[in-house]
């Protein structure tokens, strides 16, 4: 889509301080977005007040024109927007950490309990309901837009749009861009100097291609970079060297999906370590915007944090889709989450997969990338599986579906232990899962 005039974009979930600003300084670094509006919508009134205030002075710092608006009620935040980019979580840290908690009392060990594993699953069971009610408002509010989707477990989420929402969607995440910044350290080059084109599914996805942006394989670089440094990413590493291509974004994040991942994943990057790490980074960015707001520090300080994540391509990817979408200025994404078409032929058909895509006036349109070797394909082709009956469970609020999503996991392996983690899990977290109150 080309746009007439300049697009509404809605940020939902914008009382996040990490997801609001970094996105909206991305807005007002986007020439090419001025005169746009942007809407703030969350459900948490004291925290959109305190991230609009920051966000309006970054637009007076811009100099921009731009018009905002915060509000607490979706479909006025959702009237007439041609982008929406939702970031939403349920007490993020409390929940997370009981995720991963309660099934390790049961001896699950799961690496981080986000994405995959019995955490990965009640992710999924508290959050896909939320999303699908967004999906609802606009299909009343905004039936055009396009939803762009940060909201883990990613591929679950995508998934539940895609078959229950007449919503456009695309899934985002920095993860490939990352593991380019990893990597370069080893390989001693600027990340800006790789490319790659990575397949799978996120979170679990597979480097086909990794090259000098002048065209050369940069693989050989990387294997020997490897033998220099041995005790970087022990379980990307291994898998590299038995399957053939890097898995991307981290030990910690594929991990989730395979039974070794606790065991071959660095301890300080899992379990409540990598939670507590994740939170840390998170309160000190809301720590940064207090002294902004109260005056201890000045705006240009935090500019230059946000700043430091563009330069070192840690950021999200909605706003580079968008303007593309707005000017026809054609680029190479290198990872969207979007139903299979084509895009990996040995994986299933409207499967959520991660692959690269060019973005334009026209649209969002993914790669098709062949087979993944089939040694890779069978490993995602579960994960696609547990994904579908997890996504089934959430939506129907079926227990029994539930268990059988663990029961095929790969980090489960007693079904004892599941039944007794699946019905901790469900009662502690009982006020975030109403659909499963009289579930059996």
């Amino acid at each position: 889509m080309v746009a007439d005039s300049q697009p509404k974009i809605t940020l939902i979930g914008a009382g996040s301080a990490v997801f609001s600003l970094t996105t909206f300084f991305d807005i007002v670094s986007s020439p090419s977005l001025e005169g746009c509006e942007v809407s703030l919508m969350d459900i948490n009134e004291d925290r959109l007040k305190f991230a609009s205030k920051i966000i309006n002075r970054l637009l007076e710092d811009s100099k921009m024109k731009i018009r905002t608006e915060s509000t607490t009620d979706l479909r006025e935040a959702l009237e007439s927007s041609d982008f929406v980019i939702v970031s939403i979580e349920k007490d993020r840290w409390y929940t997370w950490k009981l995720d991963w908690e309660i099934p390790v009392k049961y001896g699950i060990r799961q690496v981080i309990g986000e994405c995959g594993g019995p955490g990965g699953l009640l992710h999924t069971l508290r959050i896909v309901p939320d999303v699908l009610e967004i999906c609802k408002a606009m299909e009343d509010s905004c039936p055009e837009a396009l939803l762009l989707n940060y909201t883990n477990p990613e591929g679950r989420v995508c998934l539940a749009i895609n078959r229950y929402s007449k919503i456009k969607a695309v899934g985002l995440c920095p993860g490939i861009y990352e593991q380019l910044v990893s990597l370069s350290e080893i390989m001693k080059v600027n990340p800006e100097e790789l490319d790659a084109k990575a397949y799978g599914l996120n979170h679990f996805s597979w480097i086909k291609e990794l090259r000098f942006r002048d065209g050369r394989d940069a693989y050989p670089l990387l294997k020997e970079s490897l033998k220099r440094n041995p005790d970087f990413q022990p379980l990307c590493r291994t898998l590299y060297e038995i399957f053939g291509l890097y898995p991307s974004p981290s030990d910690n994040h594929v991990g989730e999906y395979l039974p070794y991942g606790w065991d071959l994943t660095p301890e300080k990057v899992r379990g409540v370590n990598w939670i507590e790490e994740h939170k840390k980074w998170t309160d000190q960015m809301m720590t940064y915007a207090e002294r902004v707001a109260s005056g201890a520090l000045s705006l240009e300080g935090l500019k230059q944090i946000l700043i430091r994540q563009k330069h070192h391509i840690i950021r999200g990817r909605a706003i580079d889709i968008i303007k593309a979408m707005v000017t026809n200025d054609r680029y190479l994404e290198l990872a969207v989450n979007i139903p299979n078409q084509g895009n990996i032929t040995n994986l299933p058909q409207n499967a959520i997969v991660e692959v690269p895509a060019i973005v334009d006036g026209a649209g969002i349109y993914g790669l098709c990338m062949g087979n993944l070797p089939k040694p890779i394909a069978a490993l995602c082709s579960l994960q696609i599986t547990i994904q579908e009956i997890a996504v089934e469970a959430a939506v129907e609020g079926s227990r029994k579906k539930a268990l059988q999503a663990l029961l095929i996991d790969p980090v489960v392996d007693n079904v004892d232990a599941a039944k007794k983690a699946l019905n901790e899990m469900i009662e502690v977290f009982s006020e975030y899962l109403p659909q499963f109150k009289y579930s059996q």
